[in-house]
């Protein structure tokens, strides 16, 4: 650790390193997605479409929302933005169902893509799954705690039962 603050002390940019690798970091977290993101061949009203959708789910995540020029795409990955959204909307769907909202190999055509755009849209009219999203995570960390506390009582029962049983 104590290199590390050496290191930045000794960088004529000083802060700006750190600036540097963030940006890096980006740069290779975008790469990855695009090695992810599906070859698609869909129409510039499939893409403004599913912009459109990811536009409306995003101030619900409190994410800003994406431009994305609605144009062809014939055997191009989707653009790394949609990917972002997409990822981000599944993640969180996978926490609420256990399961992916949409499948990013569906997006491969148009059709799959529109179909996979309105599962966008019936996941974030779900008001249960809207309700979740707006949950402050100190209730689920209240949650957990509860449980912990009803394990140690159980544990406790069992020391006094083993007391009584002498």
């Amino acid at each position: 650790m104590e290199e590390m603050f050496a290191e930045e002390a000794m960088s004529p940019m000083g802060g700006e390193s750190g600036m540097q690798a963030a940006v890096a970091l980006d740069a290779e977290t975008d790469d990855a997605l695009m090695s992810a993101s599906p070859v698609v061949t869909v129409k510039a009203r499939t893409l403004g479409a599913l912009t459109k959708a990811l536009n409306a789910a995003l101030p619900i995540f409190e994410a800003p929302s994406i431009e994305v020029e609605a144009v062809d795409l014939k055997g191009e990955p989707l653009p790394v933005e949609i990917v972002k959204a997409i990822q981000m909307i599944n993640a969180a769907y996978q926490d609420y169902m256990g399961e992916d909202a949409v499948d990013m190999m569906n997006f491969e055509t148009d059709g799959g893509a529109l179909i996979e755009t309105a599962k966008i849209g019936k996941a974030m009219s779900d008001k249960r799954f809207v309700k979740f999203l707006k949950t402050p995570e100190t209730k689920a960390t209240e949650a957990a705690e509860e449980v912990e506390e009803v394990e140690g009582e159980e544990e406790m029962s069992e020391d006094d039962m083993m007391m009584r049983m002498m």
